[in-house]
């Protein structure tokens, strides 16, 4: 039995429609005003996409800090591992579904296939970009221009028309509370030789045990309009696989790399460090496009769409870094260590 009571709860008719009004509200206004805001709010929801938080995430931790990285990473997994768990337990539908008088953005739908409670948009921003402005927080203006980012991201999800409100706060809160317990348990982790192997060992038992959960025993409401599934259940299992597959490649793959091969992320000159990026940068790209749409597309079992995005977080946060640090010009001295 899937979570009836959930769902009928997030979808209750006195509870979503003003959510729908206020998202009707905002249709009004984007329907005269559509071409200008339209590409405004596209282009900062993107931030909220996989991809980028993962570039923010690798130019830190590759040329700024391997320790801030590492929490950035983390930050970014959880987001992952927590969303689309909650996603997949409340099954509630978009928007559009919910009352037909809803018309998103169609170019945005491109990402919101599946369920949208909450928004994994909202979450990761919050995550990221929140963490971010925690890192920075003593720097006044920076923490606040990417809190109001983070806002802009979640308001950016109500105007494309793909999320109701519920779904955002529910992001935005969830990457808070995120943002405080990747802090804690990363600076646990480092006052303790094998902290972190301690907290990959939880980690892992947590995640595989959600992703069996998910794959076997949770039923998911298979609702038909015009003989088409309105979400696709497998679907969105393949999904969630790989999104637990690519959070636990580079969760590991960074906690490994701070307990066995602590790198410095700032060895070399500014140059180097550039080079180091920009070198990164045209591999991560690489490796979320190709092997992701194999893995989307293709007709592979559960096992190896598992695998490919786990392989591909450990090259990023593991693999990546043990090369470079390898290398003579770009300078590896282990006494620097713990930057």
């Amino acid at each position: 039995m899937y979570n009836i009571y959930m769902i009928e709860f997030l979808s209750d008719e006195s509870w979503i429609r003003p959510q729908i009004d206020f998202l009707l509200y905002l249709q009004n206004i984007r329907m005269q005003h559509s071409e200008i805001f339209n590409r405004l709010f596209l282009s900062v929801t993107a931030i909220g996409e996989y991809w980028l938080p993962s570039l923010i995430c690798a130019i830190y931790y590759w040329g700024i800090s391997a320790k801030e990285g590492t929490c950035l990473f983390s930050l970014c997994g959880f987001s992952f591992l927590f969303n689309q768990f909650f996603k997949m337990l409340a099954c509630v539908y978009r928007p559009w579904v919910l009352s037909d008088k809803i018309v998103p953005v169609e170019s945005a739908t491109t990402y919101a296939r599946g369920y949208s409670f909450p928004s994994g948009h909202s979450s990761m921003a919050a995550s990221v970009v929140g963490g971010l402005a925690f890192i920075l927080r003593h720097k006044i203006v920076w923490s606040i221009l990417l809190i109001l980012l983070v806002l802009v991201v979640g308001f950016s999800r109500l105007w494309l028309g793909v999320h109701t409100p519920q779904d955002v706060c529910a992001g935005l809160l969830t990457g808070l509370f995120l943002v405080f317990l990747a802090n804690f348990l990363i600076n646990r982790a480092e006052k303790n030789k094998n902290g972190y192997l301690y907290l990959l060992a939880v980690i892992n038992i947590l995640a595989v045990a959600a992703l069996i959960y998910i794959c076997y025993f949770n039923q998911f409401p298979r609702d038909y309009v015009n003989g088409e599934l309105l979400v696709n259940p497998d679907r969105a299992v393949r999904s969630t696989i790989i999104c637990y597959g690519y959070s636990l490649g580079i969760i590991n793959g960074a906690f490994l790399c701070r307990r066995f091969f602590p790198f410095d992320a700032k060895a070399g000159d500014i140059k180097t460090r550039i080079i180091r990026c920009l070198v990164g940068t045209i591999l991560l790209m690489f490796l979320l496009i190709c092997p992701l749409e194999i893995c989307f597309r293709g007709n592979l079992n559960y096992k190896l769409i598992f695998l490919f995005p786990l392989l591909m977080g450990l090259c990023i946060t593991a693999g990546y870094p043990l090369v470079f640090s390898k290398i003579k010009f770009l300078y590896y001295n282990d006494s620097h260590g713990n930057n």
